[in-house]
């Protein structure tokens, strides 16, 4: 219970620190390793006896000055973690997650200011077999 209740603080308390950056979207200024700066949760279609979900989370890493962030993965009762880095050049920019166009993807970008484009960078997607996460595009902003 306890564990649920600081989940739940970190979700919607911690990610009130973040601030507006020049170069870039959301600014990583100021965000503690382990808060939560975006997630989704969906239901499985095809499981509805067990009410599996599929959710992602990102969460800063403890290097997440360095632009390092944790994808927390559930897909009905499997769960998986990988970590990946955002582009040089906008380290301090905050990763932005969407659903793909698949059935249970994931898209984490980023958006930059005075832009309105969000730049698709690595991808999560699932199956009943497997958990995949990969980057599925490279940028350099310096």
């Amino acid at each position: 219970m306890n564990k649920l209740i600081y989940a739940a603080l970190l979700s919607t308390v911690l990610p009130l620190i973040v601030s507006c950056n020049a170069t870039g979207g959301k600014s990583t200024d100021g965000t503690l390793p382990g808060t939560v700066v975006d997630s989704f949760s969906i239901p499985v279609k095809e499981d509805t006896l067990n009410k599996s979900i599929f959710s992602v989370k990102i969460v800063a890493d403890s290097a997440v000055d360095k632009g390092i962030y944790i994808a927390d993965v559930t897909f009905g009762n499997n769960t998986a973690q990988g970590k990946f880095t955002m582009p040089r050049g906008i380290e301090h920019v905050m990763p932005v997650l969407r659903l793909g166009n698949t059935p249970y993807t994931g898209i984490v970008g980023f958006k930059l200011e005075k832009d309105t484009s969000f730049y698709d960078y690595f991808e999560i997607s699932c199956t009943k077999q497997n958990t995949r996460m990969g980057y599925i595009n490279s940028y350099t902003f310096e």
